[in-house]
């Protein structure tokens, strides 16, 4: 899913008070951890209101009325276009930001989820989805072409990947959450046996395990970071489900997931996939992953 992160303006910011170096080193470095996760897309921050306009409609008058704008909290002062896998993994993201300046004055973070072409169902006819994928192809190639950068499609292909695994184990279909493995996928699982290979033994592995899975739940990744290299592409992030409607010992920690995947005859396919959780080797205990732990170490 795509969000809109909105950063409310501020007395300050709407003075024209310019961040400080140390926040601009503190934005720099978050905005680099939110690029390496795959999750930025765009973000920009925004001068005053006193040097913008807005364009008022009534009927057919179009009218200019010059900035600034009195109802602070009606206005902005940047934005991020974030892709994430959930609205809670945004939340998590949010809590991390360093800005504007907490300690100083208040401040509000609004997320909002944008709107993608399977949200609007059958009024978005095939022409209109046709030139609207046409649309932002060009548009992503303009970009990448002025930066340098190759827009990277082989990147969402496998986000995509993870994201109908995700929907595919809410809805326990393991015929579909086997859509997209090699024939020879190598699986290390959490729980013995060390090693499974083939599709077949990871079909059996998940029959055995879905019916002591709650009977509603969700799935999530966070910090899902995707590296592609030609044929060759992996991923690594944190992976849990979480029950709804009921208590169920699932989903108490977050584990560790690393997946490998590999492109033949032109399609991305999983070929290895490592599961595990930390142990402390002076109890021989499960060390768990939870919300807290990842607040305090990140």
């Amino acid at each position: 899913m795509k969000v809109m992160v909105i950063i409310r303006a501020t007395k300050s910011s709407e003075a024209g008070e310019m961040p400080s170096e140390q926040l601009l080193t503190e934005m720099g470095n978050f905005n680099e951890e939110l690029s390496n996760a795959g999750v930025l897309l765009a973000g920009e921050g925004l001068h005053p209101s006193s040097n913008g306009v807005r364009v008022r409609f009534s009927g057919k008058d179009r009218t200019v009325v010059d900035g600034p704008f009195t109802e602070t909290k009606e206005l902005i002062a940047g934005f991020w276009l974030w892709k994430v896998n959930s609205m809670q993994e945004a939340i998590d993201w949010v809590k991390r930001c360093p800005c504007p300046n907490p300690m100083t004055e208040d401040s509000d973070i609004e997320i909002r989820q944008v709107f993608e072409a399977d949200d609007f169902g059958e009024a978005l006819t095939p022409e209109a989805r046709e030139q609207e994928e046409r649309v932002q192809t060009e548009v992503a190639e303009r970009n990448s072409n002025a930066q340098g950068i190759p827009a990277s499609k082989d990147e969402d292909e496998i986000r995509s990947l993870a994201k109908a695994w995700s929907e595919s184990l809410e809805s326990k279909d393991v015929d579909a959450m086997l859509t997209g493995y090699s024939e020879d996928i190598h699986l290390y699982d959490v729980k013995p046996p060390y090693r499974l290979k083939g599709l077949e033994a990871y079909r059996a592995n998940w029959e055995a395990c879905l019916p002591y899975f709650p009977a509603k739940m969700k799935s999530e990744h966070r910090d899902f970071t995707v590296t592609v290299d030609g044929d060759v592409a992996f991923a690594h992030g944190l992976h849990h489900v979480v029950p709804i409607d009921e208590e169920s010992p699932v989903g108490q920690t977050w584990l560790r997931i690393t997946i490998g995947y590999q492109r033949t005859e032109g399609e991305w396919r999983v070929v290895h996939e490592h599961v595990s959780v930390p142990f402390d080797p002076m109890t021989e205990k499960v060390a768990y992953i939870t919300d807290e732990v990842i607040a305090e170490t990140s």
